[in-house]
């Protein structure tokens, strides 16, 4: 019986993300690396589970990417760091990967080589000063990189931010020290918000995606996004990064719509919001599994069924290739987004929609 080797977790996080790689190194040992953390009840409910069980298996978390300061993908950590505090939780965390975006800031203090408990940091500033105090920042900005770190034969390039996209948002906090890191998606925005409605209603064959407008979130752009490589099978996580900024990294690494990335999973770009998902980036992937990270169930109605239209009708697509779309959960939501459609689409399309009925996650094995 043929040995499983890697094994892919992507846990319900709503409209989050939070996923784990467990995988046999070159050592011959298992290793663990998790991509973000959800909320904090995604750390409570699904995380904390696999941490004791690695802890029981001897195995440690070797790395940890937290992509962006999002409370969607950050906010688990926040959780882990009070349970380690608290003497509920051991930490097993050896190394990790996160843009601190305002390292020599006054709301980040020690007092005696203890870690201050300010009620009011938010979690960027609070992982900042965990990793400052156990002296695990790290050494270097975590940007676009032609060189992978190697990790017991797992590769990871990172392929976001760049450079100017990081110190753009350091700058906007710079500019005043004391406001808070963003914690939500546009809560720095005042005003009256209209209500936004899903687009479900929206046949895939009527899209008109001639059309499109990249994101412009400073903190979204700010994302790590990786690219991990282990036995020469591929898996591209995009965090909520900006599309060009991946299109220009994969351009950098060789890639073409004429040599495209051959990829076993996509972790499609925020949530599978319209302004990260563009014609461009798709055009330069060869992949038949997608992974939507969202409960259709938000307030920014996610994923956009736009999004999922421009995967499918990419013109560099070889329609003869079946692609397969996977979500974290299984609702009515989710259920309703292909509801309107001719139920010859998935034929027409040449596509499937895969809905989670597991408990806390889905996972891939290999």
């Amino acid at each position: 019986m043929k040995e499983t080797k890697k094994y892919i977790y992507f846990y319900k996080a709503g409209c989050g993300d939070a996923a784990r790689i467990k995988y046999l190194g070159d050592d011959g040992r298992y290793h663990n690396i998790f991509i973000d953390s959800g909320k904090r009840k995604t750390f409570k409910n699904h995380i904390t589970l696999h941490i004791k069980e690695m802890e029981s298996n001897g195995e440690d978390i070797d790395l940890w990417v937290i992509s962006h300061i999002h409370d969607d993908h950050i906010g688990g950590v926040e959780q882990y760091i009070k349970q380690i505090k608290t003497g509920q939780s051991n930490d097993i965390v050896r190394d990790w990967l996160y843009n601190s975006l305002r390292i020599n800031n006054k709301i980040i203090r020690e007092n005696s080589g203890r870690m201050s408990a300010a009620k009011s940091i938010r979690q960027g500033d609070l992982l900042t000063q965990y990793l400052k105090y156990k002296g695990g920042l790290p050494k270097k900005d975590i940007v676009f990189d032609l060189e992978p770190l190697d990790l017991y034969g797992m590769k990871l390039y990172i392929l976001s931010p760049s450079l100017n996209k990081l110190e753009s948002l350091r700058n906007k906090y710079k500019s005043n020290p004391e406001i808070p890191l963003e914690r939500q998606e546009g809560e720095a925005i005042s005003g009256a918000k209209s209500v936004v409605h899903d687009d479900y209603h929206i046949k895939l064959k009527d899209f008109d995606l001639s059309k499109w407008k990249e994101d412009t979130s400073l903190e979204n752009g700010s994302s790590i996004s990786i690219l991990t490589e282990y036995n020469d099978e591929r898996i591209l996580w995009l965090a909520d990064s900006h599309p060009s900024d991946i299109v220009n990294s994969l351009r950098e690494l060789g890639y073409s719509k004429y040599n495209k990335i051959i990829c076993e999973l996509v972790k499609v770009p925020h949530h599978g919001s319209k302004g990260n998902n563009s014609d461009e980036l798709y055009s330069l992937i060869d992949c038949k599994k997608y992974l939507f990270s969202a409960d259709g169930k938000n307030k920014h109605k996610l994923p956009s069924k736009e999004s999922i239209a421009r995967i499918l009708r990419s013109e560099e697509r070889n329609i003869t290739s079946k692609y397969n779309l996977y979500f974290t959960y299984n609702n009515e939501a989710l259920r309703s987004i292909f509801s309107e459609e001719h139920d010859n689409i998935f034929k027409e399309l040449n596509f499937d929609f895969i809905l989670s009925n597991e408990l806390n996650y889905l996972h891939f094995e290999y």
